[in-house]
């Protein structure tokens, strides 16, 4: 289990309100699992600006609040009672501002250090599936590439697929599931990554392989934001992501 961008392995430990993570989840219903922290993701030692202060910077949350979809740009208020979700939500957030507790530095200069580390753990390990969120969506595609032996299948959390058609033909024999949620269209940045996926299902599809896109909404789950794996139907979607790769002969 590899996390986002600006978080760490907690990410699939429990939920910010308390509530158990994918991390025991997935161990019951049989797996081996790995959670890790990516290189320069240390759990303590910042403090996100204002937030441990009393006074929360408005533009520092405003941008997660809007940018995970828990409700439209504007909407965050420091005062909890004063903030507009979208409807539905099936974000805990009565507990975002644990959420946000949460963060660390994400720096744009060690993206080749952290996919190094991540090759290295899978030449340990594996053969494994990796489950990866948002920003780790590119490593997991990445890992796969250097070592499709080993890595048996992609379950990917709204995180991008970079890559072409000779990279979806060395993947043919890689199975991909990708989750989103609830108001993509709302959100620029990650419309434009899931229409950047379909582009690579297609591909995918013509060389034999195989990329699923999820759209949670359109199977009768309602309400998820970014953060699937905290959410309170996150054993729901753990168990669709079990029957998945069981359908996959992955797992008994």
């Amino acid at each position: 289990m590899w996390h986002g961008g600006g978080f760490t392995g907690a990410t699939y430990e429990s939920t910010p309100d308390g509530r158990e993570g994918w991390l025991n989840m997935f161990v019951r219903k049989g797996w081996d699992v790995y959670v890790s922290d990516a290189v320069e993701r240390g759990r303590a030692g910042w403090a996100m600006p204002g937030v441990f202060e009393g006074e929360p910077v408005f533009l520092t949350v405003n941008v997660p609040w809007s940018g995970w979809r828990f409700g439209d740009p504007g909407s965050w208020d420091p005062d909890p009672a004063k903030r507009k979700t979208y409807s539905g939500s099936q974000f805990p957030l009565e507990a975002c501002d644990n959420l946000l507790k949460q963060m660390v530095p994400r720096w744009t200069t060690t993206n080749k250090a952290i996919m190094a580390a991540y090759n290295q753990l899978v030449e340990k390990v594996c053969p494994c599936v990796l489950l990866v969120h948002s920003q780790s969506g590119t490593f997991g595609y990445e890992a796969a590439l250097a070592d499709p032996e080993k890595v048996k299948a992609l379950v990917i959390v709204e995180g991008t697929i970079r890559g072409d058609a000779q990279t979806a033909a060395k993947l043919k024999n890689v199975p991909i599931l990708v989750l989103y949620g609830d108001n993509v269209e709302k959100s620029p940045m990650f419309l434009g990554q899931r229409e950047n996926n379909i582009k690579m299902a297609a591909l995918a599809k013509a060389v034999g392989g195989s990329i699923e896109i999820v759209n949670l909404p359109e199977v009768g789950i309602k309400g998820n934001t970014h953060f699937m794996m905290m959410e309170k139907n996150n054993g729901e979607l753990a168990d669709l992501i079990q029957k998945w790769l069981v359908g996959k002969g992955l797992v008994d």
